[in-house]
Parts: C-alpha cells; sequence; structure tokens
C-alpha cells in the first residue's frame, strides 16, 4: 500500500521492533566503531558510505537520516552535513575544477554569494550571475567551461521564482548540472527532482527541523556518482554531523506538516494587516497575484511558509520602530517557531540598494497568535509614524 509524504514523515525514520518498541530510534553517539573480525573490517571499510563505519563519516543515526532523506524526496541516495552552507559548499567543491565556470542566481544566499566570490575565485573557478527567470541572459552566459547552474527558488530574501523547466532544458542538453537550494519550500512544497533538477539541497536548519537549536544540512539526488563525490569531499574536509543533529530533525520532521499550515495561516494574517498599514511602502509575498512571481511560484510550488519582506517610508529614526517591536525578534535565520525581523541592506547580495531611500525588512512568521503579531506591529509602526 502506497503511502502520501503526509504519512511517510510520520512512520519512516524508526524500527520500533528493532529498538525494543521505542516510538523513535535511540542515538547512536561514537567516533569508534569496532568490527566483529577482520573480513567484516574489510567489508564495511569497502562500503564506508554506506553503512557505520567511523563516526565522524557516519554512524548509525547518520546513515538513518540519510535513507530519510531519500524517501521523503523520493530519489535514490541522500547526504546529509553539518548545515544547510556546508550541503552547498561542499556539493560545489565537489563538482567544480579549476578553469571550470559556475552560473548562479542573482537570488542566491549571502554566504553562497560570498563563498563563489572568495574560495571559488581562488580556486580558479569563475562564476557568473543571472537574473530570476532571464533565461536569454542566462543562454548567453554558458560556455564550454560551464559545468553547474545554481539557483535559489524562491530565493530568501526578495522571492523571485526560477522556471525550473526551462533551466533544465537548457543546461540538459549541453551536459551542465544542476544545483537548487530548495529551503523556501521544502520537500513539501516543491521537489525540484521531479523537474528534472539533478540535486537539491535543504538546510534542515531552518523548518525541517522548527526549533532555531539545530544546524544540518541535506542533499537529495538519484546519481550514486555524484553522492560519492560529495561524500568523499566531506571526509577529505572534515565536515562532521551529529547523531544529536539527526535526532532533532527527525523530531522536526514529524510536525512539519502542520506547523507549516500555521506560518503560512498566520503569514496571510500579517500581509493583509501590513497591505492595509499607510507607513509600508512594498510588499514582497507569494500568495499576493499582484506578486510578479505569483503565477511562476504557483506553477512549481505548493505551499507558501512564514516569511515576507516588507519597505516602510522614511519617516526618521527607524530604530524606533525596530526596538519598538516586542514579539518579532532581531535574529538571522527563519524556520523556528518564533517571530524574527531582519533589516535588510540589499534584496540581492551582488546588488546594494540606494541610501536615503525606504527601509526594507524581511519578517519570519512564527507560530504566535495572529492577532497578538499584528498588535505589536502596529505599535511599533504607530510609534515610528508619529516622529513627524
Amino acid at each position: 500500500m502506497g503511502k502520501t509524504v503526509d504519512t511517510k514523515i510520520i512512520h519512516d525514520g524508526s524500527d520500533p521492533k528493532k529498538h525494543f518498541g521505542s516510538i523513535n530510534d535511540p542515538i547512536y553517539k561514537n567516533s569508534t566503531l569496532i568490527f566483529d573480525n577482520y573480513k567484516s573490517f574489510l567489508r564495511s571499510k569497502k562500503k564506508k558510505f554506506d553503512v557505520p563505519y567511523y563516526g565522524r563519516i557516519s554512524t548509525y543515526t547518520t546513515r538513518r537520516f540519510e535513507e530519510l532523506i531519500s524517501k521523503i524526496y523520493d530519489c535514490k541516495v541522500g547526504v546529509v552535513t553539518s548545515s544547510g552552507l556546508s550541503a552547498i559548499t561542499l556539493t560545489l567543491l565537489s563538482l567544480l575544477k579549476k578553469n571550470d565556470e559556475i552560473i548562479l542566481t542573482e537570488n542566491c544566499y549571502e554566504p553562497v554569494y560570498n563563498f563563489a566570490e572568495n574560495e571559488l575565485k581562488r580556486f580558479g573557478i569563475n562564476s557568473k550571475y543571472f537574473g530570476s527567470s532571464q533565461n536569454e541572459t542566462l543562454q548567453k552566459l554558458l560556455t564550454t567551461k560551464t559545468k553547474v547552474i545554481y539557483i535559489e527558488s524562491p530565493g530568501s530574501l526578495n522571492f523571485e521564482v526560477e522556471d525550473l523547466k526551462k533551466i533544465v532544458s537548457i543546461a540538459k542538453p549541453r551536459k551542465i548540472l544542476t544545483v537548487m537550494d530548495n529551503t523556501w519550500s521544502t520537500f513539501l512544497g516543491c521537489n525540484p527532482l521531479k523537474y528534472g533538477i539533478d540535486i537539491v539541497i535543504e538546510s534542515a536548519t531552518k523548518y525541517l527541523s522548527g526549533h532555531s537549536d539545530n544546524f544540518l544540512g541535506i542533499i537529495a539526488l538519484n546519481s550514486d556518482k555524484y553522492r560519492r563525490l560529495i561524500k568523499q569531499s566531506a571526509v577529505r574536509i572534515g565536515d562532521f554531523v551529529s547523531a544529536e543533529s539527526c535526532f532533532e530533525a527527525s523530531k522536526g520532521l514529524k510536525t512539519l506538516k502542520i506547523r507549516m499550515e500555521k506560518h503560512q495561516y498566520n503569514a496571510k494574517k500579517i500581509f493583509n494587516y501590513l497591505k492595509s498599514n499607510k507607513i509600508v511602502t512594498d510588499i514582497l509575498y507569494l500568495p499576493d497575484i499582484s506578486n510578479k512571481s505569483n503565477k511562476l511560484w504557483k506553477k512549481f510550488h505548493k505551499i507558501n511558509n512564514g516569511l515576507i519582506t516588507f519597505s516602510i517610508r522614511n519617516n526618521g529614526n527607524v530604530n524606533v520602530f525596530v526596538d519598538s517591536l516586542k514579539l518579532f525578534k532581531i535574529g538571522f535565520s527563519w524556520g523556528g517557531y518564533e517571530s524574527l525581523i531582519l533589516p535588510l541592506e540589499s534584496l540581492k547580495p551582488s546588488r546594494k540598494m540606494s541610501k536615503n531611500k525606504d527601509y526594507w525588512f524581511r519578517i519570519h512568521i512564527g507560530l504566535e497568535n495572529y492577532e497578538d503579531l499584528i498588535r505589536d506591529i502596529n505599535n511599533a509602526m504607530s510609534k515610528y509614524a508619529k516622529q513627524k
């Protein structure tokens, strides 16, 4: 009998029969694993990426979570890394070499932009950038040296969306690998592998873990060849995934769907409030039919999340607005149960916004009562508006 993804995330990833009836698999925490005999040692060494071998490379807990990744993304293999960023950097380092070129979306996560402009550049790898859905621009950037097209869709600051089918149609005939950061939607909202993307990355630090207390990255793919390259890079660089991180993510996974539903519900209420506030000058929210990426988003993504980016009129000291917030805390990241606000200097890492214009913020709407959140924003905006 087949299982929907809702049921899979509840029942997959544990083995009560093997663990004396425990509904959750226990944490296997170890650096050293011992082997029954020489033959079993050689067998494990040969399959060190497939079975528990050495604590830094894999344990029972980390291997089980990699199996769970392959189930939720309905793919051949999964890889777990120490963070969402390490999942990206290890993948790119595994696929690229000196004199290769990579084309990245302008919407990429700022640390990825910094990695490309500093570390990849230092290794002799050239990076180019294209705007969202600018497929003609993308094709003009391609050369015989182009090995990877990297996208983040939607972008985590401005939520611009890529046309996955068109990007794949450009890349496949040229044997260019496509890599996508899918953290915004999670596997519940989009499975890019189904549209032909080669490698999918998700920061399990965010929605998947859901409690702002965990770092973890996951990679989903259908090629054992590229999986082994990534695993080899992880081992050589010393990327370490703790058993506790996988255990925490497994627990977060069980409640992911209902948490996402609450994030979406609250976000819609906050959007409606912001739309009615005269201090607000612009709002970026994908379910908004006036958003330029709305149609493309609905084509590839099934769910929304708790992120909204908006701007407010320059009305004096912006500190008055930010510091008057009580429930929205200033902080990086998103995907936890709490509401956050992040002042923005740019909507794209490669472009700086002009000074003396509107103030921009990204908010992550948590699981609090939406009426309390609206009161919090309204109180801060009222104080800010009274400055002049």
